[in-house]
């Protein structure tokens, strides 16, 4: 048995790792370029990377003259929507989840498994020499693509440039490994690869904010907008503007820079893990009576060793980002437009089926929903726009229920209104009467109300307020009052939310999930340390025997048999 275990571990004796993977390298490299450079269908996505190139001149001829500023944020608008958001991830979908996918067809895979050569060095090589080549490709791609711009516009925003070209390293790198596992993972990865780029990465990530934050794409772009600067008050070099950058930085609620690169490179990472686990041809199995069989518990350690590995990352990665990289405390922003218009206008009334008017047939406000716990900080800004000479407007913030007893009796009193100005269209005393009547009851609204502010177009307001509990509040604007020498009053109101909430529940949800991820991971530890090539002949010795005592009864049961 001891020639036996010596033959199995000389190669490891002969070659040194250095050599070993020198080979690999080398073999892997010339066979990624070939796939790179040589075939023609291949040359299809590498166009694809260099399609921005011909859109700057294009839009320079077309426009004759546009502004440097508007030129170069179109340029940002192409590359952040169509370049790293369809382009590179089609370009390294198809060249990554080649990379096994070719030697699988041609069986060379065999060969390479068949040798004593670590499974695991397979694929870290086979990333390495990807690395070596496609990321390198792209960045030298988005450089000629900003060359093109800037032929027409002028060397300006070279930092956005610098920032475009870290990024494309960074999304080749990321998505390259995901790809991988991709090819190892389906026979026919390029259907999957199609529906993830345009289906999950764009259309699903849509429909809402959770879908998207379970995309690749949410944490390239997270990167794309994050500050670079030490200096904070400068922003991201590829915001210009309103443009597409802005619009998410503003709107999608990024992930901070702790968590979009501990992201990436855990999407990295397991990519590489459950690479490793389908070339090895390990099986997440149950462990039914696994101390029984031959190897024990030991081998079966052995056999999901790559699933723990991957969800102890996972865990790990989950309980950070959800615990103390977030923190006890998380940012809560909210920005709501309200158009307002106050006037005679009594067209949503149908004298034969009389219904009540909704918020936006009356128009004299409105408001948005918002849930606190206590110890939330809650900074609320309030602004507006109206040509309207003399008017009282007010912020507020109240209870559900003193809004719904407020937006009843305004009901009431409009549809009263508009009851009598049906059948006395023009009477300006009646119309009088009704901006009085109102006036009174949102003043009396306004008194009951937790928090308020008088605001107008020249003096903005703002409310802070700290919880002491949890509950629903409503946080709103309102007119109250206006001058009939203009009888109506029309315009836009912003309430912009800025605050901080508590998390404690998530916060703790993260430390467990920490803690569940170290224990898995320790699992997997124990493995690799206990787990050994002796261990793996001993457990083929059991086999065999195991075996031979299977056998032997079956030959003495057929003798007792025929004896009888």
């Amino acid at each position: 048995m001891e020639e036996l275990y010596v033959s199995l571990t000389q190669y490891e004796k002969k070659h040194k790792f250095s050599t070993r993977f020198g080979s690999l390298y080398r073999l892997y490299l010339s066979k990624l370029w070939s796939t790179l450079i040589r075939d023609k269908k291949t040359w299809i996505f590498n166009a694809l990377v260099l399609l921005p190139i011909v859109a700057g001149p294009i839009i320079a001829l077309a426009a004759r003259y546009i502004d440097t500023g508007e030129y170069f944020e179109l340029y940002s608008d192409i590359m952040f929507l169509g370049y790293f958001g369809i382009i590179i991830p089609l370009f390294t979908m198809y060249i990554a989840s080649m990379m096994f996918n070719d030697e699988i067809g041609d069986r060379s895979i065999t060969y390479l498994t068949s040798r004593p050569i670590n499974r695991f060095e397979l694929v870290l090589v086979k990333y390495i020499s990807y690395l070596s080549i496609v990321p390198i490709f792209t960045v030298i791609a988005t450089g000629l693509n900003y060359l093109s711009f800037s032929i027409f516009g002028g060397f300006e925003y070279f930092d956005m440039a610098l920032w475009f070209l870290l990024i494309t390293f960074v999304a080749s790198a990321v998505y390259g490994a995901f790809f991988m596992f991709i090819g190892l993972l389906f026979k026919n990865p390029l259907w999957f690869g199609l529906f993830f780029v345009f289906i999950w990465e764009f259309v699903f990530a849509s429909f809402s904010t959770t879908l998207n934050k379970l995309t690749i794409a949410y944490y390239i772009k997270s990167m794309i907008v994050a500050d670079p600067y030490s200096d904070p008050g400068r922003g991201s070099p590829a915001i210009i503007g309103q443009n597409q950058a802005f619009q998410f930085w503003f709107y999608n609620n990024p992930a901070k820079v702790a968590s979009f690169s501990i992201v990436l490179l855990v999407i990295v990472v397991i990519s590489i893990t459950l690479a490793w686990a389908l070339i090895q041809g390990d099986r997440a199995k149950i462990p039914y009576q696994a101390g029984r069989r031959p190897g024990g518990w030991k081998y079966y350690l052995k056999e999901i060793r790559s699933f723990l590995i991957t969800i102890g990352i996972l865990f790990i990665t989950l309980g950070l980002v959800v615990g103390p990289v977030n923190g006890v405390r998380k940012p809560a922003r909210s920005l709501s437009f309200l158009s307002f218009e106050v006037d005679d206008d009594i067209g949503w009334y149908n004298e034969f089926n009389p219904s009540m008017p909704s918020l936006a047939d009356m128009g004299y406000g409105g408001f948005m929903s918002y849930t606190v716990t206590q110890g939330d900080v809650v900074n609320i800004s309030y602004t507006m726009s109206t040509y309207h000479p003399v008017y009282m407007a007010m912020g507020f913030v109240c209870t559900e229920e003193a809004w719904d007893i407020f937006y009843e009796d305004t009901q009431l009193l409009w549809f009263d209104f508009a009851e009598l100005y049906a059948v006395q269209y023009f009477n300006t005393t009646l119309y009088a009467e009704f901006i009085s009547d109102y006036s009174l009851l949102a003043n009396s609204f306004i008194s009951n109300t937790t928090e308020w502010v008088f605001y107008n177009e020249y003096t903005p307001a703002t409310i802070n307020l700290v919880a002491t509990e949890k509950e629903d509040i409503h946080i709103g604007s309102i007119i109250t009052y206006f001058d009939l020498g203009t009888p109506y009053i029309r315009g836009d109101m912003t309430i912009d939310v800025d605050g901080e909430i508590f998390r404690r529940s998530g916060y703790s949800f993260g430390w467990v999930m920490f803690g569940l991820g170290l224990v898995t991971s320790g699992f997997a530890i124990y493995s690799l340390i206990t787990y050994s090539s002796k261990d793996e002949i001993k457990r083929y010795e059991e086999q065999i025997t195991q075996y031979n005592n299977m056998e032997t009864g079956s030959v003495q049961q057929i003798e007792t048999q025929t004896e009888e």
